[in-house]
């Protein structure tokens, strides 16, 4: 076994610390005139990742105790774009388990949604210190002109074809 108990000293909860569960959410606008684009945020300084800094990327995150996928991407989307979405929403597109795909082993829950986009405003000021630098609608025929984090860019093609 590779997993194993954490016992928090406050509370006397019990975590288990094993591989984690994320969420990446494809947020689908479109606009009056039924453009199709991608909901996407350049990586700031405050990215755990530094070799991602300054590159795009969906909303994305970690699922807190106590949420579920759909609250989790609510809240992801929340916090790093200030767009509000209904957890009930969402659904689900796919489910990345692979070990090998990614340096944390995250098992990703991949979820979409479609809104219009008049009168969004974007905001970042939720999120993490530094954690966004860049907000945008990108249009889907655009995402070639945009450096991609993890392998989103892929993700938004294979999704989008």
């Amino acid at each position: 076994m590779k997993n194993f108990p954490i016992i928090d000293k406050e509370t006397g909860r019990e975590y288990w610390i094993s591989r984690s569960v994320a969420v990446v959410t494809f947020v689908h606008g479109y606009d009056e005139n039924e453009r199709e684009y991608i909901l996407a945020e350049q990586r700031g300084l405050g990215t755990p990742d530094p070799e991602f800094r300054g590159c795009w990327c969906m909303p994305c995150g970690y699922i807190d105790f106590d949420e579920t996928i759909e609250e989790a991407a609510s809240r992801e989307v929340f916090e790093e774009t200030g767009v509000r979405i209904d957890p009930n929403r969402w659904g689900i597109l796919s489910i990345n388990s692979d070990p090998k795909s990614d340096k944390r082993q995250n098992i990703t829950f991949r979820l979409e949604t479609t809104i219009r986009i008049e009168g969004i405003k974007l905001t970042s000021k939720n999120s993490e210190l530094n954690e966004v630098s860049g907000l945008k609608w990108i249009p889907i025929s655009d995402i070639d002109n945009y450096k991609w984090a993890f392998n989103h860019e892929e993700l938004i093609k294979d999704y989008c074809s």
